[in-house]
């Protein structure tokens, strides 16, 4: 049946390239058309197999793929034909050319960002291959999920411990799952990895829509895959750098749409959008900031406005197909009330995370700190100040911030999730190890830029790329005013404002559009690329050197980095437990017990959860045949076996649990 599946999941990539041979005017189109192609169709197809209880059966999967796309293949190519050489033979010489005509300096700056990237992809590529996922949110909550849905065939509810289990939307899911039973385990990160290249792609390709200039949109390009954040996430299961793919896209395709209004690209930003909704209910903190652009389009273009009708129609139709089914209904009905909130979370968990319960003047406050908070977190040097000595110098460099940011008095214990605000970060916790923000990018380069952009904003008002700029400023400006009111402030926050890079980094091509600071630009892309190495090396989840080294690492030990006193519980259950054992679960959200380890290597045992959030326990299910649990969740009982010590050291935001095991 392996066979069977991987011939079918071929033959459905083989039609998803020819049709996207035949739409992409170039190869970066090819690439985009190729993504969201696989997302357009695997998403819906994960509702149906749900629907069926098919969730667990990677050949209904790929027997699914391959019967949408060939229908879709037939459809597209029946009179027209496309050529893949032709197009990749296009991109080659037209790169060939421009490298000849480039000056010294550009080929220099280009050249260190390539080798750059070349490194830094070479890192990750042996990650994505040779690791577990084990971020902390998908070893409690976003790959639990997923592997309940493997187990369970379906998507149903779970009453999961973790409040995410039930209320995250299934769009993910269904991608991730699609790459775990392509790849197995580490095929969860699939979807990940080739997001990270779309938001590249779709990087250069805002800027090329903008300013129409190659050296400005490769530039752009290289330095969107050298960001910190992305970097971190290439190979992670976080949620925000497809987030951040989805973004672009739409942003792009609404670009393309405001040039040339056909009903092919209407089409494509109908369906960017529609997944996009369905990804996660944050889109509508961006909202605000892509409502920006839309206004803009429909004030400069006519052909626009006629469309807008149909394009509405069309949305509504898309989001019945994406959003609908993924989720945000059964969340609303779950919490009793309709709240934005409600969307997303429980009520309690918006008590923490959210600012539901704020009068308006808290409301106000939070929002002031917020500002300043975040406008210093942008002020670090991410990536050097992992490694002893760039911690020491980004010390030096934080100088004069710290003088600045002290007198607003950000460190009191106010407004905050996780981890309360501390200007330098904790280096217990080294949250800003997992979620940097821009490093040098945003400081350097986008900043000095947007104050160009305002100087010369009235001189050249009636130039589309100045107007452009503007729309561009305004909602990323927008995207980062959200971010700061819509919730307290948080450690991780970082991972957030990579989405805002969609509008703030294409503006980076004026260094080109003025022919000046190229100097500078070299100066900058040397450091940013020992930043971006130092992001890749010394991070906390797949560290490549010290003491707790992933090439040191078995599978538990990589799946416990973040939770270092628990990896003695989960190497005794593995002992103690058959692979294909029923157990039944008794974790605690207080704790953020991680479940995901719970299933073994090759996912054969069935795990019954009975410990809902905040609900009380379940019975234990005749059908276990053992128990795992908590300490403090479940009385213990004579016979029960001791899996761990506990939380011995203060090195976790979140006391670690003792566990226990008892045969059934």
């Amino acid at each position: 049946m392996v066979i069977v599946s991987l011939l079918f999941f071929v033959l459905f990539l083989f039609f998803l390239h020819k049709s996207s041979v035949v739409i992409a005017k170039s190869l970066s189109s090819y690439f985009i058309f190729m993504f969201l192609g696989l997302v357009g169709v695997s998403i819906p197809l994960g509702y149906v197999l749900s629907f069926l209880d098919l969730t667990g059966s990677s050949v209904s999967w790929s027997i699914g793929l391959s019967l949408i796309a060939g229908i879709a293949y037939f459809l597209i190519t029946r009179s027209v034909k496309g050529d893949f050489i032709k197009l990749f033979q296009e991109s080659l010489d037209e790169k060939k050319e421009l490298w000849q005509k480039i000056g010294q300096t550009e080929k220099v700056i280009y050249s260190i960002l390539f080798f750059g990237l070349l490194v830094c992809t070479l890192i990750n590529v042996y990650v994505l291959f040779v690791t577990y996922p084990n971020e902390w949110d998908s070893m409690t909550g976003h790959l639990v999920k997923c592997a309940y849905y493997i187990q369970n065939g379906n998507m149903d509810r779970l009453s999961g411990t973790t409040w995410s289990i039930d209320f995250y939307p299934n769009s993910l899911p269904s991608l991730q799952i699609l790459g775990f039973h392509v790849f197995g385990e580490k095929g969860f990160k699939l979807i990940h990895f080739l997001s990270y290249w779309i938001f590249v792609i779709t990087s250069y390709s805002i800027t090329d829509e903008i300013f129409s200039n190659k050296r400005a949109s490769i530039f752009v390009g290289l330095i969107s895959a050298l960001l910190p954040s992305a970097l971190i996430q290439a190979v992670t299961t976080e949620t925000d750098i497809v987030q951040s793919a989805y973004l672009g896209l739409v942003v792009l395709f609404l670009l393309k749409v405001y040039r040339k209004p056909s009903w092919l690209n209407v089409g494509l930003f109908v369906l960017s959008s529609s997944i996009w909704v369905s990804h996660k209910v944050t889109f509508m903190l961006i909202g605000p900031a892509v409502a920006v652009l839309v206004v803009f389009m429909i004030w400069k273009s006519q052909e626009v406005r006629n469309k807008i009708v149909k394009t509405v129609i069309f949305l509504l139709l898309g989001l019945a197909i994406y959003v609908l089914p993924n989720g945000y209904i059964a969340n609303v009905k779950e919490v009793g009330t309709f709240s934005l909130g409600a969307l997303s979370a429980p009520a309690e968990v918006m008590k923490w995370h959210g600012i539901e319960g704020y009068s308006g003047i808290e409301k106000l406050k939070n929002f002031e700190f917020n500002v300043l908070r975040y406008s210093s977190d942008f002020l670090q040097l991410d990536g050097i100040r992992n490694t002893e000595l760039g911690s020491e110098i980004n010390d030096a460099f934080r100088y004069f911030p710290n003088k600045v940011f002290d007198k607003f008095g950000l460190e009191r214990g106010l407004y905050w999730v996780v981890y309360p605000f501390e200007m330098m970060g904790n280096e217990q916790m080294h949250f800003y190890k997992e979620r940097p923000y821009w490093g040098i990018i945003s400081f350097l380069l986008v900043l000095p830029i947007l104050f160009f952009i305002l100087l010369r904003a009235w001189k050249n008002r009636g130039s589309e790329k100045m107007q452009l700029s503007l729309v561009f400023i305004i909602a990323g400006l927008l995207h980062f005013l959200s971010l700061c009111f819509s919730a307290p402030y948080d450690p991780i926050k970082g991972r957030y404002f990579m989405n805002m890079v969609v509008w703030f980094i294409p503006l980076l091509a004026w260094f080109f559009e003025i022919k000046r600071g190229k100097f500078y630009l070299v100066f900058c892309s040397i450091i940013i690329v020992i930043s971006g190495f130092f992001t890749l090396t010394h991070r906390g989840l797949y560290p490549l050197t010290g003491n707790r080294s992933i090439f040191k690492q078995d599978r538990i030990a990589q799946l416990t980095q973040t939770r270092p006193e628990s990896t003695e519980a989960y190497y005794a259950f593995e002992k103690l437990v058959p692979e294909d054992a029923v157990v039944a679960l008794g974790t605690q959200q207080e704790h953020e017990d991680y479940v995901y380890p719970f299933w073994g290597a090759e996912f054969k045992r069935t795990l019954i959860p009975i410990h809902p959030f905040r609900a009380a326990v379940k019975p234990i299910p005749k059908e276990a045949e053992y128990l795992v649990y908590s300490e403090g969740v479940i009385p213990f009982k004579e016979g029960d076996v001791r899996l761990n010590e506990g939380d011995k050291e203060p090195d976790t935001p979140v006391m670690e649990s003792t566990f226990f095991l008892r045969k059934l």
